[in-house]
């Protein structure tokens, strides 16, 4: 009944019901004859001359089951909920009698779980990620918690599917190591590729094959060497400047053989295009430290699963070049300063950057169109920019991180779009 908050739906249930019971009583009671002397009529049903259907009452054995039944089904509703909004005589819930009153009977199980479970849990929270990885008891534990939240999109076997990753493998998106594993799980992740459409279907035809060429796929040549130049401007400060990938944006490396939703041209095309964006729910709040340590145990211990950062040092996203590398493009729409539907996803990758670089600033620069009034021109260039820098600090980057810039004139190609954009840099 939380979903139905007016009044009306709880007295609505409750008529309902009782009707229900009303007329199942009524059935019971108009078929309560007793077997009357002389022959018994039939339904007039006949079947192969000898074969009647006859009117008899039914059994009285038969007809006290039902009331019992529906005597039942009063006792029930009475006691428990299931009465309209009605709680019920003893109050049950199967989680809270009231907002933030966790006395129900999940509750109370969970409590006698904790108590009987908790201690094996903590011993294993108290020991090292690896360790915990290397321990049969505790991999068996590990691996029911696997299958129970993480086989639906890691498959049972944790070889991943289109979209979701193979944990058996060496290849991370944001590093193997037991830590980030374990914040991983915790906390989520929230991987976005922004899309690149704006760049034209030629032009990303160039990068693709530029693409497909850094792993050895089948690919135009003179098209990946003029995607290349495209690469550099558009792409390497997310994935880097030899497309090795980034650990702390999420960014895949796109010169081995592993891809996530496929190495086709058509795939990658899409991707590139539309770009993509994939979650990875968090688990801390659900399932606690000691579960997510267990799980993170398993995870690292299916054989992907990298050294200590210590022991092998990824090395940090390199930044864009100090006069401020364009990272990322925000279209408008004419005339409007308002953020598009696809700015935040368009952001993210510079939100995850900035999350990264705590040194790192952001330089936000509006252009406008150099024909009317330089004035009015100015002022809307100037609040797009300002959206951006709203949707910036939105997203958890602080405001004294952000640069604002001189709105500047351009004289756009096209339908004009370059002079509707705003650039974000990494400076």
């Amino acid at each position: 009944m939380s979903d139905f908050v007016n009044g009306f739906w709880s007295v609505y249930v409750q008529g309902l019901t009782a009707l229900s019971i009303l007329f199942c009583a009524y059935i019971l009671w108009a078929n309560m004859t007793k077997k009357q002397p002389g022959p018994v009529e039939t339904h007039g049903n006949v079947w192969d001359e000898n074969l009647a259907e006859y009117n008899n009452p039914l059994p009285s054995w038969w007809m006290w089951l039902f009331w019992i039944t529906l005597g039942f089904a009063v006792v029930y509703l009475a006691v428990y909920p299931g009465f309209g909004s009605n709680a019920g005589m003893f109050q049950w819930s199967s989680a809270e009698s009231a907002p933030g009153k966790k006395d129900g009977q999940y509750y109370k199980e969970m409590q006698a779980a904790d108590l009987k479970y908790g201690p094996i849990f903590d011993k294993y929270a108290k020991m090292d990620l690896a360790a915990v990885a290397a321990n049969p008891e505790a991999k068996a534990m590990g691996e029911r918690l696997f299958l129970t939240y993480c086989a639906q999109c890691h498959g049972s076997a944790a070889q991943g599917a289109k979209g979701f990753p193979n944990l058996t493998d060496s290849d991370w998106l944001y590093g193997g190591e037991p830590d980030v594993i374990k914040t991983t799980i915790s906390g989520g992740r929230n991987g976005v590729m922004p899309p690149f459409g704006h760049l034209g279907a030629d032009t990303i035809k160039d990068v693709v094959n530029h693409v497909r060429s850094l792993s050895g796929l089948a690919n135009d040549s003179a098209r990946a060497q003029r995607g290349k130049e495209v690469f550099a401007q558009n792409c390497a400060a997310c994935h880097g400047p030899e497309a090795k990938g980034t650990p702390a944006l999420g960014a895949p490396n796109l010169t081995d053989k592993v891809w996530l939703y496929g190495s086709s041209e058509a795939t990658i095309t899409e991707t590139v295009t539309g770009g993509r964006t994939n979650r990875m729910p968090a688990f801390q709040e659900f399932l606690g430290d000691a579960k997510v340590h267990l799980l993170a145990a398993y995870v690292y211990g299916l054989g992907g699963g990298q050294k200590a950062a210590a022991a092998q040092p990824q090395p940090a996203p390199a930044a864009p070049a100090a006069s401020g590398t364009p990272v990322a493009k925000v279209y408008f729409d004419t005339g409007k300063a308002e953020l598009p539907a696809d700015g935040l996803a368009t952001l993210q990758s510079i939100v995850d950057f900035a999350k990264a670089n705590s040194a790192a600033k952001i330089a936000v620069s509006g252009f406008h169109d150099p024909t009317g009034s330089q004035a009015v021109n100015e002022e809307l260039a100037k609040n797009r920019a300002k959206a951006i820098r709203e949707a910036l600090k939105a997203a958890g980057v602080a405001e004294d991180r952000i640069e604002m810039r001189k709105p500047q004139a351009t004289t756009g190609t096209g339908d004009n779009r370059e002079a509707r954009r705003v650039e974000v840099s990494v400076i």
